[in-house]
């Protein structure tokens, strides 16, 4: 029998020489995360300052064709053969390039979750095309939602070139969306956290590392172009903003129940169209959905302007009290259609700022009834634009998220008490109504479409860990593993290392057994992922 104080001994010595292992295996994880990072954002936030450049001129061009139609009506008829020609070469795209149908954020999450297929680059090249093709058509999309898809592409393209491990792949590609969603709002802390709350629903240390290095090198490079072009990066040109005070809680708590019923009242209208569209499938195809969309958008290109186009405008003018009582609610039921059009044709486009228009505009409404029973007309643009984020925030169930988007787009970094009784009200009444969050929603219908006809199955995998993969070192929350897989149990190489565990953090070391269940579609790509991730000793089992 061993005496205890060689036991003791041995099990110092285990000890040591696996904190030193975690140190060489914690550089071996921070480095790549910081040099994916910075090429990643760099490269993103150049390419998405070239995109939304060429989306400024694609936006001027379409307003000078409806300008030029509407004061010679001659060129009214040609203007709709050209939308209905526009509308079938978007389904043409989205034949030859499924992943570029839809919102670019849905498409996206689905993707970094590992529930969407992805060629980066026919995606980058359709998604850019579609996109600049909306745009010079008027149609009510925006360019944040292209801009997160793009950076998820072009993280795919560093992750492609590079020669290590493909288990970092997903990790590169949300630093590239989180750079993308950057560039698009100029919030970098925001994209930080949306990349986090809303594309994962998970915050880990490898994936903060990761996006923070890639939002920071776009956030970089995107204002050194900005500068040299004298162009403005940020997304609202808003001034200084009155603040609140203590007296007016009263106004921001009815804010934030007015926001959860507009939020209820959208996601509901969403859930309402797909019902419709599902028992109506003859009458709306993709096709007759398709040209709807393109006509309508028409239609309103001659006859309500401020129905079109992303709402950047929208969100300004509402702020400023620009528009009567009347024209809020008739602009709020014509952008909401809309958004139901754009989300059911599956075009290519944003929905991100429009989705603010329409809070814009429901909160542009809440302010000016209570400005009839007193609140102070300085108070109207800080409670329409707190009131816009509390919407984004309820549609994405992101409130975090949604508070910092209002600092950083209003300037306003204190007094966060009254941005949260309005954001986190509106949260919490949005949560107790149970709804589906709107993304939620995109991105299941898009599974749905890539898995038609296809058989789930239900397997159990089996797995050593290898010492040099990329697993090795690092807690179970940190992997990204493949989509709906749980641990199901983790059995010690060396049981002796067991208390090393104590603060809960699960550790994968060399040798120990992972088995892990899991539904997929395919088996071969499955195995593949986890090969990536533990090494090469991979198995499915029988439960």
């Amino acid at each position: 029998m061993q005496p205890i104080g060689l036991h003791r001994c041995s099990v110092c010595i285990m000890e040591g020489d696996f904190l030193n292992r975690q140190k060489r295996q914690n550089a071996a994880s921070i480095l790549p995360c910081i040099g994916y990072g910075l090429l990643c954002g760099a490269i993103t936030g150049a390419a998405i300052f070239l995109f939304r450049l060429a989306a400024k001129y694609a936006e001027h061009l379409s307003r000078w064709i409806y300008g030029f139609a509407g004061r010679s009506p001659v060129y009214i008829l040609p203007v709709f053969v050209l939308l209905a020609l526009s509308a079938l070469f978007m389904l043409c795209l989205h034949k030859a390039v499924p992943e570029a149908k839809g919102g670019g954020i849905p498409r996206s999450e689905g993707v970094l979750r590992g529930l969407l297929s992805f060629r980066w680059l026919k995606t980058l090249l359709a998604t850019v095309a579609g996109s600049l093709l909306s745009y010079v058509c008027g149609v009510p999309v925006g360019s944040e939602g292209p801009a997160v898809l793009i950076g998820t592409s072009l993280g795919g393209m560093c992750s492609a070139a590079s020669k290590k491990s493909g288990a970092w792949n997903r990790y590169v590609m949300t630093g590239g969306a989180g750079a993308g969603f950057a560039v698009a709002t100029g919030a970098p802390l925001s994209a930080i956290l949306f990349s986090m709350e809303e594309l994962h629903k998970r915050f880990t240390p490898v994936l903060l590392m990761t996006v923070s290095t890639s939002v920071l090198g776009a956030t970089l490079v995107n204002r050194v172009l900005c500068s040299a072009f004298a162009i403005d990066f940020t997304l609202l040109h808003i001034p200084q903003l009155s603040r609140f005070e203590l007296k007016d809680t009263g106004y921001l708590l009815g804010l934030g129940v007015l926001m959860a019923i507009a939020v209820a009242l959208f996601d509901y209208m969403v859930a309402l169209y797909e019902s419709f569209s599902k028992k109506h499938t003859r009458l709306l195809g993709s096709r007759t959905k398709m040209i709807l969309i393109f006509v309508v958008t028409g239609i309103l290109g001659f006859v309500l302007h401020d129905g079109i186009y992303s709402g950047h405008d929208v969100i300004l003018l509402a702020s400023e009290n620009h528009y009567s009582l009347w024209l809020l609610l008739l602009l709020f039921v014509v952008r909401l259609f809309m958004m139901l059009l754009v989300t059911g044709s599956g075009v290519t486009g944003g929905i991100f700022i429009p989705t603010l228009a329409i809070g814009a505009l429901a909160a542009a409404v809440s302010a000016k009834l209570f400005g009839m029973v007193g609140m102070s007309d300085q108070l109207f643009a800080p409670m329409v634009l707190l009131g816009m984020c509390a919407f984004i925030g309820g549609t994405l169930r992101a409130p975090l998220t949604a508070a910092v988007l209002f600092a950083e787009l209003t300037g306003q970094f204190t007094d966060f008490f009254y941005a949260a009784v309005v954001i986190f009200s509106a949260g919490c009444i949005t949560e107790l109504l149970g709804q589906l969050p709107f993304y939620d929603t995109a991105l299941e219908k898009m599974e749905q479409e890539q898995n038609r006809g296809k058989t789930s199955m239900i397997g159990h995998f089996e797995m050593t860990v290898d010492e040099h993969s990329f697993a090795t070192g690092k807690p179970v929350r940190n992997i990204l593993w493949p989509s709906s897989a749980i641990v199901h149990s983790i059995t010690r190489a060396n049981t002796d290392l067991e208390k090393l565990d104590r603060d809960g953090e699960r550790r994968l070391r060399a040798g120990d057994k992972v088995v892990i269940r899991l539904r997929y579609y395919d088996r071969e790509a499955v195995i593949k992922q986890l090969k990536d991730l533990v090494g090469s000793n991979v198995k499915e089992t029988t439960p």
